[in-house]
């Protein structure tokens, strides 16, 4: 028996219709859980209005803490009569008449509503919300709305009179406790400040937020303004151009080195990351947020930049209004932006070269700041020889005579900034008897004889040169004391002579020899008390030919960066050269810190004085071994620094 032909189905056809059209607006308003966020698309419905001034308040109603919104906008569609546009709005969820207006029209009104859900962020806020409404000629009127309730009463305004006013008011009675935490005065309105920066930057409005639940010394007053972006404007990325859409506007700022390495750790401010908004909205805290885009990657993830990317024709997620719907407008966005990375890249990278070059020549102010002042309280060592440059040409463009000027001679080896073109130092630089530091002036006054030392420590002068020295009586903290003293002075015989020959006074000018010789300058220091006390120092004299076009003087040099990958040496003298490995690894630890490179670079300049000083070439692999050992425990100790901090 053949089997029975089956009949064919028919085609259905048909509307996607919600079960239950509650059921889906309960959704949508649990989509914004954010009680901030819905603060802000209250606020944002004001702006949207043409608000001029908006006023925010926390208070308590009946014992109920609320939150209340007022502006004095246009109103709820006033071209209505009231209980008709309240009706409209409580009947209309998910329809905005906003989304009537045109690209052009949204972008120039900086308008931001377009899915009539705003209000259903109240249910993330507390349990009930009034909206109440006044245009001049009509009975004022108010919507009231309940949580997860689908029931809603417009109804008179009682109380208030029949007045020629216009403006709208948001209450949200019965605010929730978590909530509650996180709408004080200063956190909410920094919040609104990021949020709405775009917003307030462009429009002329007063917006305040006034908090009448604080108690104490808290700020009860505030006045919402839109952050300062930091760091550096970057010049020339202002707008971009979007074929077939309205333009990009664009404000990008570079931080500073601490505060991006604190947004990389996650310890700095989120508000000042560099942003992407929708018409002066914010709706990204970042491009790793656009991953769908394919813009989660350098340079819009660099967390140096902070700024905005503002790009009016987004599709935003109408919920949360976090993120954007990727659409033919927001794959345009990308491709524009696309064309920007490789001028931006460049920007940054002159930038880098730049703070580069100024941190360096701050790092080595700073060194040289550290050892200025070292043979005034350490006479006993000797700071390098460093080439003089007022030695080594002449007014005339030729190299000058040695000992052919009273400078020559006379002039006595102090720190100087020989590297960087600087001016020359000033008198309180320069002058071996300066008592105190430039910054500051001492405590308390200096105690009693200590130490003895000459300034200069060592003297080096042509056959028959002169050269002042001075006599130095310190305390145990390197100060000259106070009151008069007794000075000895005694020089090698076959060296040369002082003046003058009674040789008791502070000062001398010694006199080389006609002939190169060697021998010592010896000091004694006699201070009359109870008990008498004195010291001896003594300074090196080498009596020379001539001291030639390159004539040398103690000072501070700036330090010569060398790449030498695999080298074990971290610096070396060359001549009048002081060369730092740049390609050690200890180097290369030090320098992601300034605080930290300068340290490092302070103790290889200790190791170059503490060898020049000994005359001991033995000392070279101990004080090798010190630096690596300090540079290890200086990098540990700021990274305990760093997490007792993010501990504390």
């Amino acid at each position: 028996m053949p089997p029975k032909r089956k009949t064919p189905v028919e085609g259905i056809r048909g509307k996607v219709r919600p079960h239950d059209p509650f059921e889906l607006i309960r959704w949508l308003a649990y989509s914004q859980p954010d009680p901030r966020k819905a603060l802000a698309e209250l606020v944002q419905n004001s702006l949207d209005a043409g608000a001029r001034n908006v006023r925010i308040t926390r208070l308590r109603v009946k014992g109920l803490p609320c939150l209340r919104i007022w502006d004095d906008g246009d109103g709820v569609i006033p071209e209505f009569e009231r209980a008709a546009a309240l009706r409209y709005i409580a009947t209309n969820i998910g329809h905005s008449r906003k989304r009537n207006l045109s690209l052009q029209e949204r972008h120039e009104l900086m308008t931001q509503g377009q899915y009539g859900i705003g209000l259903l962020g109240f249910w993330s806020l507390g349990e009930r919300l009034e909206m109440r409404t006044s245009v001049p000629g009509q009975q004022p009127m108010r919507l009231v709305l309940h949580r997860d309730d689908s029931g809603f009463e417009i109804e008179p305004l009682r109380g208030r009179l029949l007045l020629d006013e216009r403006w709208t008011e948001i209450l949200v009675l019965g605010v929730h406790p978590s909530a509650q935490s996180i709408l004080p005065g200063r956190r909410a309105a920094d919040y609104l400040a990021a949020e709405l920066r775009g917003q307030l930057l462009t429009r002329d409005v007063n917006l305040v937020y006034e908090d009448h639940m604080s108690r104490g010394r808290a700020q009860k007053v505030i006045t919402i303004r839109p952050r300062r972006f930091l760091g550096e404007k970057l010049a020339g990325f202002d707008t971009l151009d979007v074929p077939g859409h309205t333009p990009i506007r664009l404000e990008l700022h570079l931080r500073g080195p601490a505060a991006a390495a604190g947004a990389a750790a996650g310890d700095g401010d989120a508000d000042d990351s560099l942003a992407v908004y929708a018409a002066g909205t914010i709706v990204a805290r970042g491009f790793t947020e656009l991953a769908s885009l394919g813009l989660d990657h350098a340079p819009w993830t660099d967390t140096r930049l902070s700024g905005m990317v503002d790009f009016s024709e987004f599709t935003v997620a109408p919920g949360s209004r976090r993120g954007v719907v990727n659409d033919e407008a927001a794959e345009a966005f990308a491709a524009a932006l696309a064309t920007l990375e490789s001028s931006l890249v460049e920007a940054l990278a002159e930038i880098d070269r730049r703070r580069a070059e100024e941190l360096d020549r701050t790092l080595i102010r700073d060194l040289q700041r550290a050892f200025r002042d070292l043979l005034r309280s350490r006479s006993r060592y000797v700071l390098p020889q460093v080439a003089s440059r007022s030695a080594e040409r002449a007014p005339g463009g030729e190299p000058e005579p040695a000992g052919s000027t009273d400078a020559d001679v006379e002039s006595p080896p102090v720190p100087t900034d020989v590297m960087h073109g600087s001016s020359p130092p000033t008198t309180a630089d320069t002058n071996p008897m300066s008592p105190f530091d430039d910054d500051s002036l001492p405590l308390f006054p200096p105690g009693p004889l200590d130490h003895a030392a000459i300034a200069p420590a060592s003297l080096r002068m042509p056959c028959g040169g002169r050269r002042t020295v001075t006599s130095r009586a310190l305390d145990a903290d390197g100060r000259p004391i106070d009151g008069a003293y007794r000075c000895r002075w005694r020089l090698s015989s076959g060296v040369g002579r002082f003046e003058p020959e009674s040789a008791d006074t502070m000062e001398i000018v010694v006199i080389g020899a006609d002939a190169p010789a060697d021998g010592t300058l010896h000091l004694r220091v006699e201070v009359d008390g109870s008990p008498a006390r004195r010291c001896d120092a003594e300074a090196a004299v080498m009596v020379v030919d001539q001291l030639g076009p390159s004539r040398s003087a103690e000072g501070i040099p700036a330090p010569i960066l060398v790449e030498d990958p695999g080298a074990p040496w971290r610096s070396r003298w060359l001549e009048d050269r002081w060369e730092v490995n740049a390609a050690h690894r200890d180097y290369r630890a030090a320098a992601e810190k300034p605080a930290h490179k300068l340290r490092y670079l302070a103790a290889l300049f200790a190791k170059e004085i503490v060898l020049r000083s000994s005359g001991d070439p033995r000392l070279d692999k101990p004080l090798e071994q010190l630096v690596a050992v300090f540079s290890y425990a200086d990098l540990r100790l700021v990274r305990s620094s760093k997490r007792k901090g993010r501990d504390e």
